[in-house]
């Protein structure tokens, strides 16, 4: 999610670059993103791991494997107690609260710049430079034939129209964006905040454990519903194929407003 937003983020800022050097810089960034995602793993080799619970096996973390084989806490030191909760605010830090900000910040900048164009009045912009340069091209050339004329009118229309479509694809994007932030907030934040749990009071955690436990299983629905959005995400692809082609040096007429 975080690549994806910093790659609309680009896509909407710089097309051109996007267009020319972005694609072939997607599989850097996806390494990038992997190897983060190595490195921020590497303490899980040391807590966790496959302990026999008797009839059962299991992978778990040390400390539960201390609390539950040791009875009441009698093999938890204060040490271990300090760790487990040291593990916790970094395991929250980094699967919630790093990608949430990063994604708020690019979203956020996202919006802003679709706002600004939101607030723009391009059609009636075009329309007063259609008629302006129609003006001035039939005052110097009278000659002009009807049939010439009504095809630029044509096209003229067309071009605004064009813009209509790009302004309700921003609208689009926008509640699309909201919902992103909005999915990933709700199935992250009821696990992140069992870990705060955990770190403040143990006991009081321990104690609703199984009644809370199936809150940690919404980060899967992440997974799975972010997909319907994308795949949703048709306002957002427009508006930067539009943008792409708007920021294009123009080098046909004015009169058509490329």
């Amino acid at each position: 999610m975080v690549c994806i937003a910093l790659y609309r983020l680009y896509a909407l800022r710089y097309p051109l670059w996007i267009s020319a050097v972005g694609h072939s810089r997607v599989p850097r960034m996806l390494l990038a993103a992997w190897g983060t995602a190595v490195i921020s793993i590497l303490p899980q080799l040391y807590v966790w791991r496959e302990v026999d619970f008797g009839s059962f096996r299991q992978c778990v973390a040390i400390w539960t494997e201390k609390i539950n084989l040791g009875g009441n806490r009698t093999l938890m030191t204060d040490m271990d107690f300090q760790l487990m909760k040291l593990y916790g605010i970094q395991n929250a830090i980094i699967t919630f609260y790093i990608p949430l900000v990063i994604l708020v910040v690019c979203y956020v900048l996202i919006l802003k710049d679709i706002y600004k164009t939101l607030n723009a009045s391009e059609p009636e912009m075009s329309s007063a430079l259609y008629l302006s340069e129609l003006s001035k091209l039939s005052t110097f050339n009278k000659r002009w034939s009807k049939k010439e004329k009504e095809s630029t009118v044509s096209l003229t229309t067309r071009t605004i129209r064009g813009q209509d479509k790009l302004r309700r694809a921003k609208v689009r994007s926008l509640r699309i964006t909201l919902l992103l932030i909005l999915v990933y907030v709700i199935t992250w934040l009821p696990n992140n905040l069992l870990s705060w749990w955990m770190v403040i009071s143990f006991e009081s955690y321990r104690d609703h454990q199984d009644t809370t436990f199936p809150l940690a299983f919404l980060v899967v629905l992440n997974s799975v519903i972010n997909p319907f959005i994308y795949g949703r995400c048709q306002g957002l692809r427009l508006m930067f194929s539009c943008n792409q082609m708007e920021k294009r040096p123009k080098k046909v007429c004015r009169i058509l407003h490329c």
